[in-house]
């Protein structure tokens, strides 16, 4: 319900002009109006409705439009309610809501504690495909609204709709200047639906990736081990090692690294990794993805579906103690519901009380 709401109510906001003060009003009432607008966003970060980052982004619009009524002399009152504060967070919202009620929703059960429960039925996506059908049809009136790019984007990689991603992903990189994350996340919706190659419009996104940004590590991670899957050693070899020298000795990708560099050396010195090592470059990209969103949590947080993702992994790849260490850090990191929900999602999977 929580994602069929959010979904519908982005549709409502995207076709809906933003709310306004009155017409005529004072400067005293419109400086109550953005001074209401200021408290109610303190009292839903109180409250844990929003977090600190999502507060933070709210204040600044809000600052935005003070500052666009003051210029233009009260003529525009743009003020922001609570629609504004809305598709701030609604990004964040969607993609915690799928990823989390995809991975343990049940409306069924009734309120028992989540050891109890019985296995989750498989869930059916109909619901949820008719609601980002709606999005979907609002953003063919509103094509150049970079929102609902950003809200669809990451729920179609998710889905595994990795040519519809990828759509998305150049809608957005259209529509605003290119950043190191969003190039490669357009890099790995093609890679991921070209059965893991790298094809030459994904290659330029992760040499522009690694260019623009001279630390963005999972650039690194795709661009170094599709070098060494196409047995570009010698560029490999220098990726890797520049990777390396970003690391101060804590960063959990490391020792992935280094086996990347093991890899593309041995391909480098003998013109091919051989029949000894025919899966090495395979694990180096499917850990360096893990470790490469590892490194982007551990640095600059994120939500609590990209932290469940990486506990999930870490479970697969290296078994429940690593999963527990990535647990705790989310946690640290996360506040409000975002917390709940992945403290939820530990005890679902064992690795707390």
């Amino acid at each position: 319900m929580l994602v069929l709401a959010s979904l519908g109510v982005l549709a409502m906001g995207l076709r809906a002009a933003p709310p306004s003060t009155p017409a005529g009003e004072s400067p005293d009432a419109a400086r109550a109006f953005f001074r209401d607008q200021l408290e109610g966003i303190e009292r839903d970060l109180e409250a844990g409705r929003l977090s600190a980052d999502e507060a933070t982004a709210a204040r600044a619009e809000l600052a935005r439009e003070v500052i666009l009524h003051e210029k233009e002399g009260g003529g525009k009152k743009g003020g922001l309610s609570g629609r504004a504060v809305m598709l701030a967070t609604l990004p964040v919202v969607a993609a915690v809501s799928l990823g989390l009620y995809a991975w343990i929703g049940r409306a069924d059960l009734p309120a028992l504690p989540l050891a109890e429960r019985e296995q989750p039925a498989q869930i059916s996506a109909s619901d949820i495909e008719a609601a980002v059908a709606t999005v979907e049809a609002q953003m063919e009136q509103t094509p150049d609204d970079v929102r609902g790019w950003l809200v669809l984007a990451p729920i179609y990689m998710e889905q595994g709709r990795f040519a519809e991603a990828a759509n998305a992903w150049r809608r957005v990189l259209a529509l605003e200047p290119p950043t190191a994350d969003r190039e490669t996340n357009l890099a790995e919706a093609l890679i991921l639906g070209n059965d893991g190659v790298a094809d030459a419009e994904a290659m330029t996104l992760l040499r522009n990736a690694v260019d623009a940004d001279p630390i963005h590590v999972r650039s690194r991670f795709y661009l170094a081990g599709q070098l060494t899957q196409t047995g570009q050693y010698q560029d490999a070899v220098a990726l890797w090692e520049e990777l390396l020298g970003l690391a101060t000795g804590e960063e959990a990708w490391i020792d992935t690294a280094r086996s990347g560099l093991v890899a593309a050396q041995a391909g480098l010195e003998s013109g091919t990794l051989g029949d000894s090592e025919p899966d090495a470059t395979m694990d180096v990209m499917i850990r360096g993805m893990v470790d490469g969103l590892a490194a982007r949590l551990y640095d600059e947080g994120g939500s609590a579906d990209e932290w469940m993702q990486l506990v999930r992994s870490r479970i697969e790849l290296d078994g429940e103690d690593a999963a527990r260490a990535d647990l705790e850090r989310g946690l640290a990191a996360l506040s409000g519901q975002d917390r709940l929900a992945l403290e939820d999602f530990g005890r679902e999977a064992g690795l707390m009380e």
